[in-house]
């Protein structure tokens, strides 16, 4: 399978996918004239920056399509991680906590390692496009539509991995005065309980970087660290990801 790369030593790399959807600052739009002769983006070059293919449909509302879009993990960053810290090469299971709009996933799929792929999603309207967009590739998908924290597991995945909702920890919540954290520290604690009962071989945490997660994270016995991903993808990608394994 063709893995969709757009890392190259003469790709610009560009500002995060979340602040060109729209910045109130007009001296960043201007480092931004500066640096790469535009104050915008457009949506092709930020599903470039984030690594999705020019294939992957997203919903013709533009407000949804940037959100869901900034919102993703990168497919290429998962590519990665995968490649680089799983030890077996095929027949894997992948549960995909908070699936979004299937980051995680299809960067498991161009791995060819994994037989199948299990996703999480409360919201219809992403499952009805993670449907249409893995339903041709090739591998087992199961997509479950609920609250992930009132699924059954009554599987075994080789691995799992979560990007829990992040928005009341970003820089954003703050423009809205009302700072206080609604789900992301109780989500991450969730997902560390169900990973200790599930103990995969291997599991993969992702977020915006904040002490407080990374400090609870470390806790519980996972390693944690500061990840630029502008070392894989064409952005500015500042994120906390974390890991934990089990022997086998």
């Amino acid at each position: 399978m063709r893995v969709c790369s757009y890392y190259d030593a003469d790709v610009k790399i560009m500002p995060t996918v979340t602040s060109v959807m729209w910045h109130p600052n007009p001296e960043l739009r201007e480092r931004w004239l500066r640096e790469y002769g535009k104050d915008r983006f457009s949506f092709e070059e930020a599903r470039e920056a984030q690594s999705f293919p020019e294939w992957w449909l997203f919903p013709p509302q533009k407000a949804k399509r940037w959100k869901w879009l900034a919102e993703a993990f990168p497919p290429m960053v998962a590519y990665h991680l995968f490649n680089k810290y799983l030890r077996r090469r095929r027949g894997l299971v992948l549960l995909d906590l908070f699936a979004g709009i299937g980051g995680w996933s299809l960067g498991a799929v161009w791995t060819e390692r994994f037989d199948r792929i299990v996703m999480v999603e409360k919201d219809p309207e992403k499952v009805s496009y993670l449907w249409r967009n893995f339903r041709d590739l090739g591998t087992d998908v199961r997509i479950i539509c609920g609250d992930a924290r009132l699924v059954d597991y009554d599987f075994y995945a080789d691995v799992v991995v979560a990007s829990p909702p992040c928005e009341d920890l970003t820089v954003l919540k703050f423009f809205s005065y009302n700072p206080t954290n609604k789900g992301t520290v109780p989500l991450t604690a969730f997902v560390a309980d169900l990973v200790e009962r599930l103990r995969p071989e291997v599991a993969f945490y992702e977020n915006v970087y904040r002490l407080v997660l990374r400090e609870m994270l470390e806790r519980r016995g996972w390693k944690a660290w500061r990840f630029d991903m502008s070392e894989i993808i064409p952005q500015k990608r500042v994120r906390l990801v974390a890991m934990k394994r089990w022997a086998k």
